[in-house]
């Protein structure tokens, strides 16, 4: 949020500590730079534009780790890599990763896009030149700034375990008394970990119901699809996967539990 960009400003001390080689800010910063360039090149020499996705559930617990400083960051820390395993590999399930890396899966809807098929204004990604300048601006540029974004509150975190370390050194004795996490922060915890096991489950449920979709569809092509007239749970099945969305389990209570959960992490 706005409001956590300006306490990350206001917890910095001097403004020449922002650039300090050994702080944080500066290694996640130098690190987006570059990787903005390398995604960028690779999708575009690989014409595979999900270079970014690749990413995207581990720089945000990448950079929360280079924050480290005291126990409230090493929570925050730990619960950004639980969060990161259980994307990647849902994504790396689904074809996201293979050898070389800068195959694997694309996001289908680039092909879409590609072929000019969503009309409107779209249809100018159609153009290779246009489609360059939106890879660069769009996916490569904002994408990787967003990711970087989306750990703030680590160097929020940071900040304020620094000043409490170097810029409250008079009252050394006080500062060393105080704890650095408190109630709130296992409460937090606690919710992070809610919303966590909630869109886990979820994901599973989704990735199970696909796969059976997909299955039953390839092998009742020939009237296996009818409705039965004495089982309604089989019906249920059929309607789903006819109609193609999973509707049962935690997907039975909210149209979409894992996009709920990540709104309110």
């Amino acid at each position: 949020t706005g409001h956590s960009f300006l306490s990350l400003l206001s917890t910095l001390g001097s403004p020449s500590s922002f650039w300090d080689a050994s702080t944080p800010y500066h290694i996640a910063s130098s690190t987006c730079e570059f990787l903005i360039i390398l995604t960028f090149v690779v999708s575009t020499t690989s014409k595979n534009l999900s270079q970014v996705d690749k990413l995207w559930s581990i720089l945000p617990a990448m950079y929360s780790f280079l924050c480290i400083i005291d126990h409230r960051t090493m929570l925050m820390a730990l619960l950004s890599a639980m969060w990161s395993i259980r994307l990647t590999y849902n994504f790396h399930r689904r074809g996201g990763y293979s050898w070389p890396p800068w195959e694997g899966d694309e996001d289908y809807r680039w092909e879409y896009i590609r072929r000019g098929t969503l009309g409107g204004p779209w249809k100018l990604l159609t153009n290779q030149w246009i489609l360059v300048v939106f890879n660069f601006g769009f996916i490569s540029l904002f994408q990787n700034i967003l990711l970087l974004y989306i750990a703030a509150p680590a160097f929020v975190a940071w900040s304020v375990g620094m000043r409490r370390k170097v810029c409250d050194q008079d009252e050394s004795e006080r500062s060393s008394s105080a704890p650095d996490v408190c109630f709130l922060d296992f409460i937090a915890a606690t919710l992070f970990l809610v919303a966590l096991v909630m869109e886990t489950v979820a994901d599973n449920q989704q990735y199970t119901f696909q796969a059976k979709k997909y299955a039953w569809r390839s092998t009742n092509n020939n009237g296996g699809n009818k409705l039965h007239e004495d089982d309604k749970m089989i019906n249920d099945t059929i309607r789903q996967y006819s109609d193609g969305f999973c509707q049962s389990g935690l997907f039975g209570i909210v149209r979409k539990p894992n996009y709920a959960a990540e709104q309110f992490l």
